[in-house]
């Protein structure tokens, strides 16, 4: 009883969200955004998830930041100034092929080009925080090796994380 008094910290936090919280320590997310309620929405869900966030509000804003210092995601808008979500993406993919993105967007239609360009992940707007939070663990979780087998595999397909909205609430 003595060696569990002497090594346990009573001030120790085990809950899920305490867990939650290691495990995402030291990752950096990038949400890039033009919008600036839907950047500090994000900034504030992830920060409670013990995330790093850093914010960009344009497409060539979002490039130089991940060119400078790569995060371990970027969360990334389709419609922003300067350069669109889809040209962003496209030099990031040409500059740090293996930072996961997850594309997400107001814009209609638009899955099938993010399959067609292999993006991680991507959900339409309004969000749905559980099923977003969700996918950025699994992605920054992700070694670059793991992450290099997941994207090369002849049957990676871009996850609609829609789709798990629909079977969540079935």
């Amino acid at each position: 009883m003595e060696l569990l008094r002497d090594t346990a910290r009573p001030d120790a936090d085990f809950s899920p969200r305490a867990s939650a919280q290691k495990e995402t320590a030291a990752k950096r997310i990038l949400v890039a955004d033009d919008d600036m309620w839907v950047r500090a929405a994000l900034v504030a869900v992830l920060e409670s998830e013990g995330y790093d966030v850093d914010e960009a509000a344009d497409g060539r804003e979002t490039v130089k930041r991940v060119t400078e210092d790569p995060p371990n995601l970027v969360l990334l808008d389709l419609n922003m100034p300067r350069m669109d979500g889809w040209t962003a993406f496209a030099q990031l993919d040409r500059r740090v092929p293996l930072l996961p993105v997850i594309v997400i967007t107001a814009r209609p239609n638009q899955y099938q080009e993010a399959v067609r360009l292999g993006v991680d992940a991507f959900m339409e707007k309004p969000l749905n925080l559980p099923v977003l939070l969700q996918a950025i663990r699994r992605l920054t979780n992700e070694t670059p090796g793991q992450h290099l087998r997941r994207i090369t595999d002849r049957n990676f397909v871009t996850r609609l994380l829609q789709t798990e909205i629909k079977e969540s609430q079935s």
